[in-house]
């Protein structure tokens, strides 16, 4: 194994709870009212496009200028969850390649990998914007797979939420679910994840085949 793909948030960076506060505000901006604890749940995981096309279909243009205008006054308190930075170093040293496959758009990809000082270990950064087809269609980890010359053989992908698992089996590679994080293993085994990493350092044992 000499390829390893990451999504971010919820895997690398405890972040979802920053951009879940950006979403409520801007949902009680326009509904006028409270979300609920289900609808808060079902915002986890989903692009912001989604949620707009869903929740404010008409009034997207409107909603994504206020969700990022509230999201760039939070993003520099996001960090990367504990082990997080020692697993990526290790790997470097170990000549391990290594990507970022997101659904959230480049540019703020790059701005929380920058505020957390993770973005030198990644060798590749897909986004939102960076495909036609995003998550859990395959498309955005087959790109990343060819910026990095990677084999499906050679490659796996982290995720913590359903869509990576299903992206990562699309794209013929293994997906392993993480539940240091978000991730939640009776969602994540509807999905049939090749396995589960509960600590990020577990990761090394696959990459020495044990």
């Amino acid at each position: 194994m000499n390829t390893v793909l990451f999504d971010l948030d919820g895997t690398l960076h405890d972040s979802e709870k920053w951009y879940i506060q950006a979403c409520c505000t801007c949902f009680e901006n326009v509904k006028k009212r409270a979300l609920t604890i289900e609808e808060k749940n079902y915002l986890i995981g989903k692009p912001v496009t989604r949620i707009l096309n869903e929740w404010f279909s008409g009034h997207e243009e409107v909603i994504l200028e206020s969700f990022f205008k509230h999201y760039e006054m939070i993003n520099h308190q996001i960090q990367e969850y504990a082990d997080v930075f020692d697993m990526l170093t290790e790997l470097k040293d170990r000549g391990i390649k290594m990507g970022i496959v997101s659904s959230k758009y480049r540019k703020y990809v790059l701005q929380e990998l920058k505020t957390s000082g993770l973005l030198a270990f990644f060798d590749v950064i897909v986004g939102l914007d960076d495909c036609i087809k995003h998550k859990p269609f395959p498309q955005p980890l087959f790109t990343a797979m060819d910026a990095l010359n990677a084999k499906t053989d050679d490659c796996l992908y982290i995720g913590d939420q359903p869509t990576d698992i299903l992206a990562a089996t699309g794209a013929g590679i293994k997906g392993y679910g993480a539940l240091w994080g978000e991730g939640k293993q009776h969602e994540l085994e509807a999905v049939s994840p090749t396995g589960f990493l509960h600590q990020p350092k577990e990761i090394f044992t696959l990459i020495e085949g044990r």
